[in-house]
């Protein structure tokens, strides 16, 4: 006796494949909101920072950047993402970030969390952080979850944006 197959052609080799959002997925993920509370700590303002990198992301954009970084403001949840050519200019871009936060928050970072990629441990991060005065904290190598901050973020601007481009009806690349 053959088995019936259902589902016809599910195949998710292809990279636009899984980028898709279909209609109910775009209006449900719309209205999320965008940042979870999951902890009991409070933590103060520019207390703790973290930060991560992901890419290379399956369809680069018109200008060819293939990487997203994002730093969180843990005390009040703000979110700034970048994108990036290279990995090798997370280092510059995280300082920049930095510094705009200081100057807009006008209080110093104490605490930076990133994971443990070689895009945060270098002499630029280093150096930026023993000039400034703040602790890096890194995480334990292929252990995602002591990120969870940075990565929740990622995952839900990643929805945000890919459900704004099929509103708009736009092509991954943009």
């Amino acid at each position: 006796m053959q088995q019936k197959n259902f589902v016809n052609r599910l195949d998710l080799t292809a990279p636009n494949d899984y980028d898709h959002v279909c209609t109910s997925c775009a209006y449900g993920k719309s209205h999320q909101k965008p940042m979870p509370g999951t902890s009991n700590i409070k933590y103060g303002k520019m207390e703790l920072v973290v930060m991560d990198l992901t890419g290379p992301i399956s369809v680069s954009t018109w200008d060819g950047y293939v990487y997203a970084l994002v730093v969180v403001e843990v005390s009040c949840q703000y979110s700034i993402g970048r994108l990036l050519k290279s990995k090798e200019k997370a280092g510059g871009t995280v300082r920049n970030v930095i510094a705009m936060l200081e100057r807009q928050s006008g209080l110093k970072v104490k605490r930076l969390q990133s994971d443990n990629g070689l895009e945060f441990i270098n002499s630029i991060m280093n150096k930026f952080c023993q000039r400034n005065g703040i602790i890096h904290e890194t995480t334990l190598p292929y252990l995602p979850q002591q990120n969870g901050i940075a990565e929740r973020a990622i995952a839900i601007i990643f929805k945000m944006v890919r459900c704004m481009l099929y509103s708009a009806s736009l092509s991954l690349r943009y």
